[in-house]
């Protein structure tokens, strides 16, 4: 029996260090690790990485003043939710420090899983200093087309500019321009979200400039927006028998508006005030995103007869709001109906109302009888 209980504990103490050794992941060395952190004081970024698919690990992100006596000055916890394997993946977050004190900064990063430290990192940074960087962000415009800022040199420089689209905390779209130059005067440097965005939502727009000299480093700058579903008339097109007009998509919340044409006969000798309602389409938009255009055209259920008309054409949005709005001028003169069946056949007999007045078929003989005639003085000629 003794030596059987001998055999168990020997098989326990074998098991135990095993599996501590693999749960044992700090600062990378398993399989989910901290790749890359910046901060300022008012956002940071943090990227992770994995060589297998993680579920919901936690990141942990404290923002600290270092000293004698160290101080937390913010913390902030968030989910990783799911990614996939060999893929990096950037989350974002925004500080709300007021009244932040000048000098040194640490940013201390750790990625959990269940409460178990996975990897961790710190970034360093100082606040108020003056800043040796060549560049310095004059201007940042974010909006549902994309995002532009206006750089100053205070040297000629080269560097990168890394412009992200933040819900939250996740960085849900991001692009960079590499090489970027800059000489004496500012410039407006841009780019496009290449993502779908969701009408009336909030958005950040960051961007994050890497410097090259005189030692690396970084700007950041960040601005809130309100994505919303943009387009505008470029061209109209209007006559006696319909309309047309060309809607131009400004906007990466798809469009999914209609147009209005609604055409009223101005009344004559009266101002442009006076007028009566004529006939009023509907038509929807095709789905336009940034830089896609669409011609929609409407027919009028009865062409506009002679008279002057106002056509006033409304572009409206996903929520039925409007976005724009033109009128122009149409001038027909085009007889009513009535009058342009009557007037052709207007004092001309046919041979059904000749009544006997005249031989059927008359008409036809004599044109056949004058070709033969002149065909025989031709004849004779020669």
């Amino acid at each position: 029996m003794k030596a059987v209980l001998f055999l168990l504990v020997l098989l326990l103490l074998s098991v135990i260090p095993a599996s501590a050794a693999d749960s044992s992941r700090v600062d990378g060395t398993g399989s989910a690790r901290i790749d890359e952190l910046y901060s300022d004081i008012e956002s940071f970024d943090v990227t992770f990485y994995s060589s297998q698919e993680e579920e919901n690990l936690t990141l942990e992100m404290s923002l600290v003043k270092p000293g004698v006596n160290e101080k937390v000055v913010s913390t902030q916890e968030f989910s990783t939710g799911s990614f996939p394997a060999n893929t990096k993946v950037t989350k974002a977050g925004f500080w709300n420090v007021r009244n932040a004190e000048r000098g040194a900064y640490t940013l201390k990063a750790k990625l959990l899983d269940q409460g178990e430290v996975l990897s961790e990192s710190e970034y360093n940074f100082v606040y108020g200093s003056n800043s040796a960087l060549r560049l310095q962000v004059d201007d940042l415009v974010p909006n549902s087309e994309g995002i532009a800022v206006v750089i100053s040199p205070k040297q000629a420089s080269l560097f990168d500019i890394e412009y992200m689209l933040v819900d939250g905390h996740d960085v849900v779209y991001r692009t960079k321009t590499e090489k970027a130059s800059l000489t004496s005067v500012p410039e407006t440097f841009s780019a496009s979200w290449g993502t779908l965005l969701e009408n009336n939502k909030e958005y950040s727009g960051r961007v994050k400039i890497k410097v090259y000299s005189p030692s690396r480093g970084f700007i950041s700058s960040t601005e809130n927006f309100t994505a919303r579903d943009d387009a505008e008339i470029t061209d109209i097109y209007e006559d006696e028998t319909g309309a047309s007009a060309t809607v131009f998509g400004r906007s990466q919340v798809p469009f999914e508006g209609s147009l209005v044409f609604t055409v009223y006969k101005v009344k004559e000798g009266s101002g442009h005030n006076s007028s009566v309602l004529v006939e009023s389409a509907r038509e929807r938009v095709p789905v336009l995103l940034t830089d896609d255009d669409e011609t929609v055209e409407v027919a009028w259920k009865e062409r506009l007869t002679e008279g002057v008309y106002r056509l006033e054409i409304e572009l409206t949005g996903n929520d039925g709001d409007l976005i724009e709005r033109r009128e122009t001028i149409i001038e027909s003169d085009l007889p009513p109906a009535n009058a342009s069946e009557v007037s052709p056949d207007a004092g001309r007999e046919t041979p059904d109302e000749n009544e006997g007045n005249g031989i059927p078929g008359f008409s036809f003989t004599a044109g056949i009888l004058g070709i033969f005639i002149v065909f025989g003085f031709i004849k004779k000629l020669h």
